[in-house]
């Protein structure tokens, strides 16, 4: 789940800077989640398998605080380039995130799910409006909830596993090398 959820946006994110650079103003909304809280940075063991339900959801919680992590140190990194970056909370959506889920279990989750989750169409409006609401550039690094700025726990403010995060996921996607 590391790979698909940070490294995957590290990766691209990076191959896109120099046009972004070149389209100033411009700015980067990294999809994250409120599962950040629950998560942790263990750089001994970064993509580790997730075979239970457990295993899935650390996996979730730590790759939703890399995410919160790369944007404030991509924000750093910008500074005064004229790029800004936000990482954002959609809310909890409903999606077809649970289409492998059993019959049974579908049939018991979707009222629930139907009166309590948020619509796709909701859960974007935090995205577009870091896209493109005017006036919220001093809020770069910063994270969104509700179309808000929300100050993040500690672990998610932390610039020494920010820039140590930076540097191990360069050398994962080959980009250090560069």
């Amino acid at each position: 789940m590391f790979g698909v959820n940070h490294l995957g946006h590290f990766l691209l994110t990076n191959l896109l800077l120099d046009r972004l650079m070149l389209c100033t103003p411009s700015r980067i909304v990294v999809l994250a989640s409120d599962a950040y809280k629950h998560g942790t940075i263990d750089f001994k063991n970064l993509n580790s398998p997730a075979e239970s339900w457990k295993q899935i959801l650390t996996s979730y919680c730590d790759s939703k605080l890399a995410n919160i992590l790369f944007a404030r140190h991509l924000s750093y990194r910008l500074q005064d380039t004229g790029v800004t970056c936000y990482s954002v909370h959609p809310g909890v959506v409903l999606t077809n995130l649970g289409r492998s889920f059993p019959y049974w279990l579908k049939v018991a989750l979707f009222p629930l799910a139907w009166l309590l989750l948020r619509t796709t169409t909701d859960g974007a409006q935090t995205s577009i409006y870091c896209a493109v609401q005017e006036g919220i550039e001093k809020y770069s690094g910063g994270y969104f909830k509700n179309c808000t700025f929300t100050t993040v726990k500690p672990h998610a403010r932390d610039d020494g596993v920010a820039k140590r995060l930076w540097e191990v996921s360069e050398e994962l996607t080959g980009l250090a090398a560069e």
